[in-house]
């Protein structure tokens, strides 16, 4: 078992939030249900008022971009979460997850054997940890990526982009490029989807760019959607539902967030972009670069649980050896994590009893990766926390904003865009915090709504 960002398991009972433990599911989620999803109200206004308190024009406010904004998100959440055709084409979204997973699993078990699940050569004792995380489930992202580039070869994808990019421009009035940029963000990592706009880079403004980075970090690439909606099924078996849910809903928010903090001097004409560049020359080149662009992924990712998981179980033990226990406890990164998200976490609409552990959570998303985080929520029990903080957790989670994407983000744009290093560098932290702000945003909005909603 994997632990958690503060090197200990999340209280796993209602003990620890003052719940009697033979409260019903239906007892839990209507204590308080209605002050809750008052305060989700609340907490729409709080985020939104966050954005405006740090903006470098606070006289001009973009009234009309947020509007249409919260619009579109509230018509993306009810739309795709109650209309039928749309619950099915979800349904059908976590269908082919679980095919893929299935199918990588017998790629894995070909290549790794019983490190990926496939037939021991001794007795097993405890089949529940038989699988190597690294051999069984990440190798999804290599399945994944490559997927995804003969999706785009094949030009599904890059419609896909494009039909998103001018519901965009036709509602909130942005560039063709910053549309399609946005788009190519719901279903391509940080640094692929500028490279569909990389000409309009160097003659992109400010603001424009920081939307992009915004966009980038609120956002997660395809490639991991499917891994992260898999650690999900455990506990959530409609997560995967609910993150393509949060990936689009993610778009109209970013830019509504961008543009509070930096407004855009002029607004744009909604014209067109032109057509996307060719990234691959046959759907061969599309499947080996895909592989390839998973390889890498899969090793950074490996890479990145080993050093964080090692950083945190050090400063773990600094912590322990310097400090006193504080309530019987040792402190730990996941406590102090806890003790300052939890008051945000509360003004979002999450009751109080829960708001330590989702304050973890969204403190391991921030300071590690979100992975991290949705494998600790993964391994939180049914009775942890109530079932509506579990959905509002996967969408405040859904993104790339932590420090490390930063660094990547900055890396890569300057690798893309030279002549802007210097705005790349000067926007990042910027847009993490941006980008934090939109899933607490969504977090929020999908908070108003009864459960009863958002049960696919």
């Amino acid at each position: 078992m994997l632990p958690n960002a503060g090197g200990q398991a999340c209280c796993s009972t209602r003990e620890c939030a003052g719940v009697a433990p033979g409260a019903s599911a239906t007892a839990r989620v209507g204590m308080g249900f209605s002050i809750d999803r008052l305060r989700s109200l609340a907490g729409v206004a709080f985020v939104l008022g966050v954005a405006w308190a740090i903006s470098e024009n606070r006289s001009q406010f973009p009234w009309r971009i947020v509007l249409v904004a919260l619009g579109l998100e509230i018509v993306l959440a009810v739309s795709m979460l109650v209309v039928p055709p749309l619950r099915a084409i979800l349904a059908w979204v976590s269908a082919g997850i679980d095919g893929l997973q299935a199918a990588t699993l017998e790629g894995g078990r070909f290549v790794f054997g019983y490190l990926a699940g496939g037939v021991t050569p001794y007795e097993v004792n405890a089949p529940q940890n038989s699988t190597v995380l690294a051999f069984g489930a990440l190798p999804l992202i290599v399945v994944v990526s490559a997927l995804s580039a003969l999706l785009w070869r094949w030009g599904i994808l890059e419609r896909a982009c494009k039909a998103l990019g001018f519901v965009l421009r036709k509602t909130m009035g942005i560039s063709g490029p910053l549309g399609l940029a946005t788009g190519a963000n719901i279903f391509l990592g940080m640094v692929e989807a500028p490279l569909i706009v990389r000409p309009y880079l160097i003659t992109m403004s400010r603001a424009d760019l920081f939307v992009i980075m915004t966009t980038g970090m609120a956002t997660i690439a395809g490639t991991v959607m499917a891994l992260y909606a898999s650690s999900l099924s455990g506990t959530s078996p409609d997560a995967a539902g609910h993150i393509l849910v949060a990936s689009f809903m993610a778009a109209p928010g970013s830019i509504a967030i961008a543009r509070i903090m930096m407004p855009a001097r002029v607004e744009h004409a909604a014209t067109a972009a032109e057509k996307a560049p060719l990234l691959y020359r046959s759907s061969m080149d599309a499947f080996s670069r895909g592989v390839q662009d998973g390889v890498n992924m899969l090793i950074a990712v490996i890479a990145m649980l080993l050093a964080a998981m090692a950083f945190v179980a050090l400063v773990n033990m600094i912590l322990a050896a310097v400090l006193p226990d504080i309530g019987g406890s040792e402190l730990t990164i996941g406590s102090i994590f806890g003790w300052m998200f939890a008051p945000f976490m509360w003004m979002l609409g999450i009751p109080w009893n829960d708001a330590l552990p989702a304050g973890e959570l969204m403190g391991a998303k921030t300071a590690l990766n979100e992975l991290i985080a949705y494998l600790n929520l993964s391994q939180l029990g049914a009775d942890a926390i109530e079932p509506r903080t579990r959905l509002m957790m996967i969408y405040a989670l859904c993104g790339f904003a932590n420090f490390a994407s930063v660094a990547i983000m900055i890396g890569g744009l300057s690798s893309i865009c030279p002549e802007r290093r210097d705005d790349f560098a000067d926007l990042g932290l910027k847009s993490l915090l941006a980008g934090m702000l939109t899933n607490m945003l969504s977090a929020a909005l999908v908070g108003m709504a009864p459960l009863m909603l958002l049960q696919l």
